[in-house]
């Protein structure tokens, strides 16, 4: 069971249940939503619950009940699994803390309002705060926009005996919003991480989905944020060790997700050549390939 957020509680409790294909129930005198049996996501759920999913059902009840009175429940219901994948990706940045190089931290942040304008695959969340400045004087309220996502894996597939990497070719959104005349660009095998999985379990499964390839190992290049000026996307990245045969480029993605991917398999150097031409204008590779640059030798003698 899953205790709902405080606040206009009937009319948001009858909508959250409604969104879980579920009738709210009384126990003792909370209100909740019981999930078992439920088929949600294209998932089923029973009890006893992992604690992950409590994590991640608990964060994603807020966004659930913001929904009311844009979508209604079957909408919502629709776009769980994104909302459990955002929900999941604020969980794990929690879990996470890092100290940072002045000694802020969350505490130094006031988030006045926020509002959620729109809310699909991807959502935009606008944000009111203030902030401690450095100076010790306070910001004063700032408006400022974020794109919201699911945390993400990539992976590029490098043979150390041929000493050889796959990439990934298939059109991308982001040139085609910006008037890109190639749309089309080589990229590492990437995915978003499921609500509830590892970013070590995303990374053996996009891999075999978009390439069809098993990977013997898997060596964390490094996990960032692309662009923290106005994407919430978190990003680990891999080199994973596979057999590399020219027959394993082809053809590959799912045809549910409207994936339409072919392989290219070819030497190391010939990828960084690539970079330095210009021709592969893609962050997540660029890095992969420059690490891989600087450990290939390594890999090769424990390969």
């Amino acid at each position: 069971m899953v205790d709902l957020p405080e606040g206009d509680a009937q009319e948001r409790l009858i909508f959250y249940a409604a969104v879980h294909a579920a009738l709210p129930e009384a126990v003792g005198d909370v209100q909740r939503v019981a999930l078992t049996g439920a088929e949600l996501g294209g998932r089923v759920f029973a009890e006893p619950f992992a604690p992950r999913w409590l994590s991640i059902w608990r964060e994603a009840a807020s966004e659930i009940v913001d929904l009311l009175g844009v979508q209604n429940s079957s909408e919502a219901q629709s776009r769980l699994n994104m909302i459990w994948a955002r929900a999941d990706a604020r969980v794990r940045a929690r879990t996470t803390p890092r100290k940072s190089l002045g000694g802020f931290d969350e505490s130094n942040l006031n988030i006045q309002s926020t509002k959620r304008p729109y809310a699909r695959y991807f959502a935009v969340e606008d944000y009111v705060y203030s902030h401690d400045r450095f100076d010790g004087t306070d910001s004063g309220p700032l408006d400022r926009a974020c794109f919201i996502a699911a945390d993400a894996v990539t992976v590029l597939p490098y043979d150390p005996v041929r000493d050889c990497v796959l990439v990934v070719e298939q059109v991308r959104v982001s040139p085609i919003g910006r008037a890109d005349p190639s749309p089309w660009l080589p990229e590492p095998v990437a995915g978003r991480i499921e609500p509830g999985d590892t970013p070590e379990d995303t990374a053996h499964k996009e891999t075999w989905e978009e390439a069809g390839l098993k990977l013997s190992a898997l060596h964390a290049v490094a996990d960032y944020y692309p662009t923290t000026g106005a994407f919430s996307e978190y990003i680990y990245s891999y080199i994973g060790i596979a057999d590399l045969p020219e027959s394993a480029a082809g053809l590959g993605g799912l045809a549910t997700e409207g994936e339409d991917i072919r392989g290219h398999i070819m030497p190391r150097t010939e990828l960084l050549a690539l970079i330095a031409e210009g021709r592969a204008p893609v962050g997540t590779l660029q890095l992969s390939v420059f690490w891989l640059e600087l450990n290939h030798c390594r890999l090769r003698q424990s390969g």
